[in-house]
């Protein structure tokens, strides 16, 4: 089965190549690129998709783009950049012509909206670029209609809702559910299952999101849902090995062996590889 890891985040060790900003999250072990590889290699993953590392990096996309252009045999790239600086337009084409970045991490203006002319203006530009944009404004519901109007209007845009609204079973998880089940109406939305481990109360294999993951599975159908490890996961996955954030999917909720061929390989490929 071709495995793609569609949500790990890395970080460089060299501080003076690539600055951090002002207390950075830090990853809490080694989580450099080749460091990723050696966990997808134990765990037979064949890419990744490197998402920036807004926490620790900010804006300053050029670690995630020197690694996805150094290592893109096997990775590719999502940058973050802010919808209300004209500039980074200019940087995002840089970033999918030279560096093989093939996504946009979406994000609200400086106003917590996505329904700007600033947002959509940068999502015109992935769109027109031919990449993927990963809606991510955590648990943040209001933003709903705003993202499906944005959908509707750029409707050859493929979208993804990073962290599923940040689903998990302490606090808004029927809101977030009907949410998504909302959002995939839209046949250019698509949702990555990255909740089962930071939104569980429970330690692996985190029984109590098994139903709430089933549900978005059912909502969006596998052919519109990621997989993706949180890497690193003593940070992201509240101790969750990045084998058992695999194995939650292969083995643990009970998907088909088709299920799992779209989940954790045949979409994220079509997004970002094809």
């Amino acid at each position: 089965m071709n495995i793609i890891d569609a949500h790990p985040h890395i970080y460089s060790g060299d501080r003076q190549k690539y600055p951090t900003i002002d207390d950075p999250w830090n990853p809490g072990e080694p989580a450099s690129a080749e460091d990723l590889k050696s966990k997808m290699d134990e765990s037979c993953v064949a890419k990744a998709v490197f998402i920036q590392t807004s926490t620790f990096y900010g804006h300053d996309n050029r670690y995630v783009m020197d690694s996805t252009r150094k290592h893109s045999a096997w990775a590719t790239g999502v940058v973050t950049l802010s919808p209300d600086d004209p500039q980074h337009l200019e940087v995002l084409e840089d970033a999918v012509n030279n560096y093989s970045v093939r996504g946009l991490r979406g994000t609200s203006d400086q106003n917590g909206r996505i329904d700007s002319t600033n947002v959509k203006r940068i999502w015109s530009k992935a769109r027109d670029l031919g990449i993927v944009v990963n809606c991510m404004v955590l648990d943040d519901l209001d933003r709903v209609s705003e993202i499906e109007a944005l959908a509707s209007q750029l409707d050859d845009l493929n979208i993804i809702i990073d962290h599923c609204f940040m689903l998990n079973k302490v606090r808004k998880t029927e809101k977030s559910l009907e949410a998504l089940e909302r959002l995939a109406s839209k046949p250019n939305i698509h949702a990555k299952l990255t909740s089962g481990t930071h939104g569980s109360s429970r330690v692996y294999p985190h029984e109590d999101m098994h139903a709430p993951l089933k549900r978005v599975i059912e909502a969006f159908t596998p052919q519109r849902c990621v997989w993706g490890s949180n890497f690193p996961n003593v940070l992201w996955s509240k101790g969750t090995t990045y084998a058992q954030n695999l194995s939650l999917f292969t083995e643990e909720i009970g998907l088909s062996q088709s299920d799992k061929e779209a989940i954790l390989g045949k979409t994220a490929e079509r997004l970002w590889f094809s």
